[in-house]
């Protein structure tokens, strides 16, 4: 086969799980398909940074920016994808186009298979403005429709998008993600790193992002109640959210500073390094259509204490310690509780590492070429069917345009 990749709208460092998910499946896919033909349609920010893919992967630069500014997003996101991406589709007679990062190209010629995290523009409406949700909203709704397949993350991501875009069940696939990819361990001279980070006590790690849902004020206050929170730190990991409550501010208010640590974004090895050496993750997301940093914790025998909302309690199993996420007591009391007792800790290592063998980025690599498969051979099948139509309704027309003809051309008697 010969498969595109749509990587126009990744700006590195700032999508975070679907960063992670991009890169990684294409490494999974590099090793389990040899024989198909990989096309990766970068941007001018990511471009060389997917240099090192196998040889049956190539490179096609679209000479644009991934910047995240209104001029910058219209050309990459609306000309690039939407008649860019159609027309290279065409010319190179690709059988697929995976686009995912949500959206396709409406016009593509081929087979067109679109991922679809989760439905958290709409789920968690506040972390955006009132325009852009609808005009994401719309944008996910077309491309539903449009794809021949949609693939998402979990059983539970799948069955919001079935029932909330109205789509046919049998078009959605669930793959489910994995953690670090083939790679070893963190590689990281993590006492040199630790010291310039500013750690310098036993820490929980925890994740945020530039939407709000990740919970982590909650995650803060939390901390602040720990009786045992002189001993430790809270090390928050990635870019901060741009709406809702400022974290520094609220550090400061609570007399954290110094005991919450926010290191920004780190590149995998440092990240790696970074779980490795915590004592425990703390994920209170109000929503997750996976996370993989829970994964990522249990691969490193870190135990987990996390948000029973979205897909968390799918992906972690019996695995982590549960809490409810819109309560601040109760996020306090698990970590409280988690901290303490070393028999837990001990009992979640052995079971996080357990549940994180279930998952794989070659598995995941092997199910999405399945989706490729059916999606190419759906659009063959529907070529073919319309073609066979468009046959027969030549037919008809020329048959009728015959009789007409000869109808024309029998004597009519006069009066």
């Amino acid at each position: 086969m010969r498969i595109g990749i749509n990587a126009l709208g990744l700006l590195p460092g700032m999508i975070g799980g679907g960063e992670a998910y991009l890169r990684r499946l294409l490494d999974a896919l590099g090793r389990v398909d040899g024989g198909s033909q990989y096309l990766v349609f970068t941007n001018r920010d990511n471009h060389q940074s997917f240099a090192s893919l196998p040889g049956n992967f190539r490179r096609l630069l679209y000479d644009f920016p991934a910047r995240w500014t209104v001029p910058s997003l219209f050309m990459t996101r609306v000309l690039g994808e939407q008649f860019y991406l159609s027309l290279s589709a065409g010319r190179r007679r690709l059988d697929v186009l995976h686009s995912p990062f949500d959206t396709v190209p409406l016009l593509a010629p081929c087979a067109t298979v679109v991922t679809l995290h989760d439905l958290n523009f709409d789920a968690f409406p506040e972390a955006r403005g009132r325009l852009p949700r609808l005009l994401a909203r719309r944008l996910v709704a077309l491309s539903a429709r449009r794809a021949e397949a949609i693939i998402t993350v979990s059983d539970f991501s799948r069955g919001q998008i079935v029932s909330r875009l109205g789509v046919d069940a049998g078009r959605v696939w669930a793959v489910h993600n994995a953690g670090f990819g083939a790679a070893g361990g963190g590689g990281a001279e993590w006492a040199a790193a630790a010291r310039r980070l500013g750690i310098t006590k036993p820490y929980v790690i925890a994740f945020s992002s530039v939407n709000p849902h990740k919970n982590i004020a909650s995650l803060i206050r939390a901390f602040a109640r720990l009786r045992l929170r002189d001993q430790w730190q809270l090390v928050v990991v990635g870019h901060l959210s741009l709406r809702g409550e400022q974290l520094p501010a609220l550090t400061r208010s609570l007399g954290l500073e110094g005991r919450v640590i926010m290191t920004g974004y780190l590149e995998d090895d440092l990240l790696r390094a970074a779980l490795e050496h915590a004592s425990a993750l703390a994920f209170p997301s109000f929503y997750e259509g996976f996370g993989i940093p829970v994964i990522e914790a249990m691969q490193c025998g870190v135990p987990v204490a996390c948000s029973r909302a979205g897909a968390l309690p799918e992906v972690a199993a019996n695995a982590a310690l549960f809490f409810d996420p819109g309560s601040v007591a109760d996020i306090a009391e698990v970590l409280e509780r988690l901290l303490t007792d070393a028999r837990l800790r001990q009992r979640l290592h052995a079971e996080g590492l357990r549940n994180a063998r279930r998952f794989s980025w070659e598995q995941s690599a092997r199910a999405t070429l399945e989706v490729y498969r059916c999606a190419s051979a759906g659009a063959a099948a529907r070529t073919s069917a319309s073609s066979a139509r468009l046959a027969i309704r030549s037919a008809a027309l020329s048959a009728r345009s015959s009789l007409t003809s000869s109808r024309a051309t029998v004597p009519q008697p006069k009066p």
